[in-house]
């Protein structure tokens, strides 16, 4: 008798918990529709959807969804629809009105079209499902989006690890990752199925590429990146930090919107990526005495050597300790240039494996800078081609790109690419013995250093492609006065910037360039041309500066420079009135402009062109 009420108990437990997986049975089953039924994919976009792997990783096209159950009851007519977030009825789903019988699976479909043939507007739909002979309307899975718009993902701002920047510089952080600085990542969060931080290196030629990505929180907000590139430190350079982001319609979008971005239009996302730069002066030193150069090493030891440009001998050399550099943003180093006189001179530093090169220009002093021919070194096209970042867009800063730039910068890629065509001409007159006295025309425009006053002749050296503005009425004022002048180089004296002086006549910035158009002596020069001819000759002609020289060879292509109308001209040439080289008159003075690209380098064997340059002297120096 005792087991009776344990049976009855038992028996009432297991009613209980039989009647409430049936309740609950009945709560999740439809008794006329089942299959789970769920849109797939969730979003779609219906112009631009593409096929592409889901969450799960199947290959599913994201420009229509479907939907799809199986009757579990009776055959019948099956009605779908779709439903806007306001409860309106917007379409009916492809397979509508079929008569479906109980069992198998049937799937019904949309491709985002509207009846009167249009795209739903972006939002969020569902489908839902009628039964006519039921009289019974059922909510078939969750909701769904339609999303044409791309997503716009942005960085924000890239801020400096360990170390807050300093308030006072200009640009990008600036790192090394070998020294183990960082940097974190601010960009807008956002529902994404998958986002991707996109390192862009955007100093090299050609167009910005992208050089390693990997993947951050979409609705983080942040991500770091340690400056390196598949585990390694990543080369020193310009790069912009960019996103790719895809939505859950399988949309991709891009920061920058564009592969190509203009400046500015990618604030505060650069970073540098930096181990070993110096910052030169740009105007001249006097010889024996010391300048100052700005090293930034990553507070790490280097050590540095001073040659005469182009030689071998090392003329100083020191070190310098990481207790003395150990500073983010480098330190002074103080060099004394030799007291040779006029020239130019290479500071090459190393730190560990990386090494640079920049130049230091040197002016006669003492009895040597009575000289009465000025050599003019192109130090604005310097800094205009340097491809450093100076607004932190992640982009270099260039006049080359029409920017403002900034002259008290380091010199990211060491000596400047013409200089050796530069050197061409000094090292000639040095052979020859030609006293001369030497600026930059960065010195000539803040007024520092040795002045067009004092001097019978002027060397433009090389290709001036930018020229201080406040240098055009000057050098044409020199020449209309009875000054000579000399242009040596292509594509020279074609664009103006302003450069604007600092306290102390130190050159600060350079503005935009703008077109010059004659040059400042009323010349016109045209593109460059390539010919097959070897030899250029000498062209008729009413002036009388090239001492009888009948040809100039070895060079494989020129540009044309016109002279002014009107005035005494000559010239060489590969036909009449197609000058190369063009002398002419301008008031009292005489201007000879050289449009024969690679003739500074050609100094060093080239005959013709040592004949030309040195009856040129004859012209420059009396």
């Amino acid at each position: 008798m005792s087991r009776l009420p344990a049976a009855a108990f038992a028996a009432l437990v297991a009613a209980t918990v039989g009647a409430f997986f049936i309740t609950q049975h009945l709560k999740v089953q439809n008794p006329f529709v089942n299959g789970a039924p769920r849109p797939d994919p969730p979003a779609i976009n219906p112009t631009a959807g593409r096929v592409c792997r889901d969450l799960v990783g199947r290959r599913v096209s994201f420009k229509r969804t479907s939907v799809s159950f199986y009757l579990q009851t009776k055959a019948q007519i099956v009605d779908v629809f779709v439903y806007n977030a306001n409860g309106q009825q917007v379409a009916t789903a492809t397979g509508s009105g079929r008569y479906v019988r109980r069992g198998p699976r049937v799937v019904y479909s949309w491709d985002g079209t509207l009846p009167s043939g249009g795209i739903a507007p972006d939002g969020s739909y569902h489908f839902e499902v009628n039964l006519p002979s039921e009289d019974e309307t059922i909510r078939a899975g969750g909701d769904f989006q339609v999303i044409t718009t791309p997503p716009h993902p942005q960085v924000t701002s890239v801020t400096l690890n360990g170390a807050p920047k300093d308030a006072t510089a200009a640009g990008p952080p600036v790192i090394s990752p070998e020294s183990g600085q960082s940097v974190t990542i601010h960009y807008t969060p956002g529902n994404w199925r998958d986002s991707r931080i996109e390192i862009i290196r955007t100093d090299l030629p050609g167009s910005p590429r992208v050089v390693y990505s990997y993947g951050a929180a979409a609705t983080l907000g942040r991500a770091g990146w340690d400056g390196k590139i598949g585990g390694r430190p990543a080369p020193a350079g310009t790069y912009l930090v960019g996103m790719r982001v895809t939505d859950q319609a399988c949309n991709v979008g891009h920061f920058p919107f564009v592969s190509d971005p203009l400046p500015g239009s990618t604030p505060h996302a650069g970073v540098t990526v930096r181990y070993l730069a110096a910052q030169p002066p740009l105007v001249p030193v006097t010889a024996g005495s010391a300048t100052t150069v700005f090293v930034d090493s990553r507070r790490r030891p280097y050590t540095w050597k001073l040659f005469a440009a182009g030689l071998p001998k090392v003329l100083e050399r020191g070190s310098v300790a990481a207790t003395v550099a150990a500073t983010v943003t480098g330190a002074e180093l103080r060099v004394k240039i030799p007291a040779l006189g006029a020239g130019v001179y290479e500071l090459a530093l190393s730190s560990g494996t990386h090494h640079t090169v920049v130049p230091l220009v040197a002016a006669a002093g003492g009895r040597r800078a009575a000289a009465k021919v000025l050599v003019v070194l192109p130090a604005l096209t310097w800094q205009g081609r340097n491809p450093r970042d100076d607004t932190g867009d992640g982009l270099p800063t260039t006049l080359t790109a029409g920017d403002r730039i900034e002259l008290a910068r380091p010199l990211v890629d060491g000596l400047p690419a013409d200089l050796p065509g530069e050197l061409g001409a000094i090292h000639f007159l040095e052979r020859q013995r030609d006293p001369f006295q030497l600026t930059t025309d960065i010195a000539l425009a803040a007024g520092v250093g040795p002045q067009l006053a004092g001097h019978t002749g002027v060397i433009l050296d090389g290709s001036l492609v930018w020229l201080p503005s406040s240098l055009t009425a000057r050098l044409r004022a020199f020449a209309t006065a009875g000054g000579r002048v000399v242009s040596v180089g292509t594509d020279s004296m074609q664009r103006v910037a302003p450069v604007h002086v600092g306290t102390g006549g130190v050159a600060v910035s350079a503005g935009p360039p703008s077109p010059l158009e004659p040059d400042p002596f009323g010349a016109r020069h045209g593109a460059l041309v390539a010919r097959t001819s070897a030899q250029i000759l000498v062209l008729p002609g009413r002036l009388g500066v090239f001492g009888g020289l009948p040809a100039i060879s070895g060079f494989s292509s020129y540009q044309p420079i016109y002279p002014p109308s009107g005035v005494p001209a000559a010239g060489f040439g590969i036909a009449t009135g197609v000058p190369a080289v063009t002398g002419f008159r301008i008031g009292h003075g005489t201007v000879v402009e050289i449009g024969l690209p690679g003739f500074g380098a050609s100094l060093a064997g080239n005959l013709d062109a040592q004949q030309l340059l040195a009856t040129l002297w004859g012209l420059l120096a009396r």
